[in-house]
């Protein structure tokens, strides 16, 4: 499976890569980063020296559409709701990191995080990622929200 990782320079990004790089079933095919673009992953996370070549890419949706099959959104809550809304709209599963698709209630966005959520028609379409509760409809699942 082709993976994706996009905020991949952050300490989120950098923990879900060194869970992915040797993992048999996964090529890491692209890496996102706004303030690293074209330099080495590992020169930004040191743990994966010897583990891969990549170089950081700009966020481009095009690009992540043709070379992923499932990409991890490891960005700050509140930034991921644009990506993960064009993703989505691409065909693409996404793995969000983020707090921005786990619940389900619009008002609950404003209550608990201090925000109106953009695209609350996308809040249903998404799973909450605990496979203890919700193995069947994970495997089903587009949009995977991550606790």
């Amino acid at each position: 499976m082709k993976v994706g990782v996009v905020g991949a320079s952050g300490y989120v990004g950098g923990e879900t890569l060194r869970l992915l790089v040797n993992h048999p079933d996964v090529e890491i095919s692209m890496v996102t980063s706004r303030q690293h673009v074209g330099e080495y992953l590992h020169r930004v996370q040191p743990s994966l020296k010897g583990f891969t070549d990549l170089t950081f890419s700009e966020m481009d949706y095009d690009k992540l559409t043709d070379k992923c099959d499932v990409v991890f959104t490891a960005v700050p809550h509140g930034t991921a709701t644009e990506i993960v809304k064009a993703l989505y709209d691409r065909g693409v599963k996404i793995i969000d990191l983020s707090a921005d698709y786990r619940l389900h209630n619009q008002e609950a966005y404003d209550k608990w995080y201090g925000w109106e959520h953009p695209h609350p028609d996308y809040l249903p379409k998404s799973v909450f990622g605990v496979p203890e509760l919700h193995r069947e409809e994970i495997k089903k699942a587009q949009l995977v929200s991550c606790p």
